[in-house]
């Protein structure tokens, strides 16, 4: 009886994390898609590409997410799962918090492209993020850097600037 009390203690701890880290994913992904619609990037032709670089779920639901939606009405969205060195011409780099250390080198492999960096650890608009999304107090938010973001040729919605904290 203690073993079956055990594993199921131990199944409830582990859905119980996985559930919310399901929940997380899908708030982020909401997140970082209404970045294509609070920032404006130069280049409105081709595919909108996001790239993320370590987290699997969130990859896996801003890919759901995105499939029927566009940025700006006519640009198909493409996700995809990469490696810090994978790291090509997209227009959003998402760094999952694995790979916060990396930063510096994905930052490098972008390039000089209209690239938002997005990272999910908390202060690394410091390290040359353009956005950190971070959760405090049970709620999703993002800090920014303005200078970051412009720096890539992105331009900033007034509405950016109200939801986010610089």
């Amino acid at each position: 009886m203690k073993k079956l009390s055990l594993i199921v203690l131990l199944f409830v701890f582990v859905f119980g994390k996985f559930a919310i880290n399901a929940q997380d994913a899908k708030f982020q992904a909401l997140i970082i898609y209404n970045f294509t619609k609070l920032l404006d990037w130069p280049d409105k032709s081709g595919d909108f590409v996001i790239e993320v670089v370590g987290n699997a779920e969130l990859a896996k639901e801003l890919s759901d997410f995105t499939k029927t939606r566009r940025v700006a009405g006519m640009q198909n969205i493409i996700v995809n799962k990469v490696l810090p060195a994978e790291v090509s011409n997209a227009q959003i780099v998402v760094v999952g918090i694995a790979d916060s250390d990396k930063l510096e080198n994905i930052i490098a492999n972008a390039g000089d492209r209209n690239t938002l960096i997005v990272t999910e650890k908390s202060g690394l608009t410091k390290k040359g993020a353009g956005i950190s999304l971070k959760k405090e107090k049970g709620v999703w938010q993002f800090q920014y850097d303005e200078q970051n973001i412009k720096k890539y040729g992105l331009k900033i919605s007034a509405d950016f600037r109200e939801l986010g904290v610089e």
